[in-house]
């Protein structure tokens, strides 16, 4: 009996001694700040230019980040006719890359064309939400 009480207090003893460190440990510890670096993506409609690379744009490690972060786009002149678009056109779209234009391509030319913008739900890739992005950029008329 006597050597049970004296296991049990010494593993308490343990027990108590590892929760201490473990918790002065954990409370003195200060990691290195960590940074973020954040690339904001521009608007495939919006205007912009290509500035050439200098301290601004360049990442700690010295990776030119310019060519991630700004894109040079066309200036916006209305929607764009998803029926008559070329493959660039289409790629202006929010949400839409070469894969899912060269897809609205081939659908319209399977199909004879959209009669509603809405049809573009048809296209593989295109849900409700990305529908709902491009709807202010695309027309089926002139």
């Amino acid at each position: 009996m006597k050597n049970r009480a004296v296991s049990f207090l010494l593993a308490l003893t343990v027990l108590f001694v590892g929760i201490t460190v473990g918790f002065s440990l954990g409370r003195n510890y200060d990691p290195d700040p960590v940074q973020l670096s954040i690339i904001a993506k521009t608007d495939p409609l919006a205007v912009s230019s290509r500035q050439p690379a200098d301290e601004s744009n360049t990442a700690q490690n010295g990776t030119d980040i310019s060519s991630a972060s700004q894109e040079t786009t066309a200036p916006y002149t209305g929607p764009i006719n998803i029926n008559t678009a070329s493959l660039e056109e289409l790629m202006t779209l929010p949400g839409i890359g070469e894969v899912l234009a060269q897809r609205i391509i081939d659908h319209r030319s399977a199909n004879g064309g959209f009669q509603h913008v809405e049809e573009l739900i048809q296209v593989s890739g295109i849900g409700e939400m990305r529908l709902e992005a491009i709807l202010d950029y695309v027309t089926v008329g002139g």
